[in-house]
C-alpha cells in the first residue's frame, strides 16, 4: 500500500504500509472529538491531559486502544505503555501486528498540548 504522508517532513512524501499507519494513529491520536464536523473521529486525549489530576493511567491506555481499534482497523494492538508526565505531554509506546502483512512494529511518539 502507497499513499501521500505530511507528519514529520518538510513537505508530502510517498510512504508505504507501516509508515501510513503510524501517520494515521498520529492524526488520530491528534485529534479531538467534534474537531471534524459531523463526525466522532479522534480521541480524547487532550480532555485527559489537561485535567491529569482526575485521569487514572487504565483511562488513558483504554482511550488509546478504543481510539486506535475504532479508527485503524489494518493493525491489532498488542501492547500500550502510554505515561502521562508533567507540562501536558503524554509518552506513548505501542506494539502493534499489520494485519494485511502480520509483521509485528512498533509506535512512539511524545505527544504535546
Amino acid at each position: 500500500m502507497k499513499g501521500i504522508g505530511f507528519y514529520g517532513e518538510d513537505f508530502f512524501t510517498i510512504k508505504t504500509d507501516n509508515d501510513l499507519i503510524r501517520e494515521n494513529i498520529t492524526r488520530i491520536l491528534l485529534t479531538s472529538f467534534g474537531e471534524r464536523v459531523m463526525s466522532n473521529f479522534g480521541s480524547r486525549l487532550k480532555e485527559f491531559i489537561f485535567d491529569p489530576d482526575t485521569v487514572l493511567q487504565g483511562d488513558v491506555n483504554s482511550e488509546i486502544r478504543r481510539a486506535i481499534t475504532r479508527w485503524e482497523p489494518r493493525v491489532d494492538i498488542q501492547s500500550i505503555d502510554a505515561q502521562m508526565t508533567e507540562n501536558n505531554k503524554v509518552e506513548i509506546v505501542l506494539s502493534l501486528i499489520n494485519k494485511e502483512t502480520l509483521e509485528p512494529f512498533s509506535y512512539e511518539t511524545i505527544i504535546r498540548y
